[in-house]
């Protein structure tokens, strides 16, 4: 899973909200990793309450405003990285004849599910990689 040594953090001193110390305890004790879960991250996901599973999953401010919320959070190499991501997902899409509502939704539920990861990675292990999808699959 993760190679680097364990840290203990205290996010209550981060200047973090009540939702974004949630996701990093929680990332912190059991992993970022959303589509390759270790067993403890399975078990322990299943433990929560329905909307303590959605604030872990998606992000409503990146849902609504995508890239632009990426920028306010500091991450810029993952907006430039989403937003072309975005454009090919617009221009495949496009090519199949979606209607423009049903792209927009996809795009957003895209940035909504990857923000919350790339943040505590890019906070609490300091990445700087482009790679949005880092630790993802």
């Amino acid at each position: 899973m993760d190679n680097s040594t364990e840290e203990k953090f205290d996010f209550a001193n981060w200047g973090l909200s009540k939702t974004w110390q949630f996701r990093f305890e929680f990332f912190a004790e059991n992993g970022s990793a959303r589509y390759k879960p270790t067993a403890q991250y399975k078990e322990n996901y299943k433990k929560l309450p329905f909307w303590s599973r959605i604030k872990l999953d998606l992000n409503f401010w990146s849902l609504f405003f995508g890239p632009l919320y990426f920028l306010c959070l500091g991450m810029w190499r993952k907006a430039i990285s989403l937003t072309i991501l975005l454009v090919l997902t617009d221009l495949i899409f496009s090519i199949f004849n979606f209607s423009d509502r049903g792209i927009l939704c996809i795009n957003g539920a895209i940035c909504a599910q990857l923000a919350n990861p790339a943040y505590y990675l890019h906070r609490v292990k300091k990445s700087k990689s482009f790679n949005i999808f880092e630790r993802v699959f």
